[in-house]
């Protein structure tokens, strides 16, 4: 015969049995709920983690691409610089060279192909008169030379000389009563040549065959 005691002991018995498998059942769920969150939270940062890292390499690409620009303008501003350094550079001995050249012998001889081209452009006309505007110097001793070169010429009825500090040689030609100017100073070829000259110079430049 059972005893109380013992149906007491089989009870309490069946009630921990009753409560381990309820215990278990709920730390698997928490542990099934924990891993799920915990696999959440991962995928969560990660996709953060590569969120942050594609706007930062977006961000460094904006930075690299905007310094390369920036190198670039910087460059082109010193070439640029460069360019016109060795322009004015050479410009201002070439114009020494030129002070020389209309000083020297040859100076005639170029002087006498201006006047040709005044004599082809007066030979058009019946009868004409010729002003023509130098240097100083010139004229004191280019003057009678040219007005014998432009009188062979039977439509030059007279020639008339001024004087100007304007231009470095050559001479400005007004065919007066036909409201004509001709500028063949040098300062007028050295303009109508500027692009030609800086070309041949920044070509010089590119090849390496100019120096500081």
């Amino acid at each position: 015969m059972v005893t109380i005691e013992q149906k007491l002991l089989l009870f309490s018995k069946l009630i921990n049995n009753s409560m381990d498998k309820s215990l278990n059942e709920e730390l698997k769920e928490l542990e099934k709920q924990y891993d799920l969150k915990i696999k959440k939270n991962m995928e969560e940062t990660d996709h953060m983690a590569k969120s942050i890292e594609e706007r930062a390499e977006k961000k460094a690409e904006m930075k690299r691409t905007e310094s390369l620009s920036r190198s670039k303008v910087i460059i082109k501003r010193e070439i640029i610089v460069l360019k016109e350094k060795y322009y004015y550079t050479f410009m201002e001995a070439f114009k020494n060279r030129l002070s020389e050249f209309v000083e020297s012998e040859m100076y005639k001889t170029y002087l006498s192909g201006l006047i040709s081209t005044v004599e082809k452009l007066i030979n058009s006309y019946e009868e004409c008169s010729v002003v023509i505007s130098m240097r100083e110097s010139d004229k004191n001793k280019y003057s009678e030379f040219i007005e014998q070169e432009l009188k062979k010429s039977k439509s030059c009825k007279s020639v008339e000389f001024k004087s100007t500090n304007d231009i470095m040689g050559g001479f400005i030609a007004v065919v007066d009563d036909k409201d004509i100017k001709i500028d063949l100073s040098v300062d007028a070829v050295l303009e109508e040549n500027k692009m030609y000259i800086m070309q041949t110079i920044f070509e010089a430049l590119e090849a390496g065959d100019l120096n500081d």
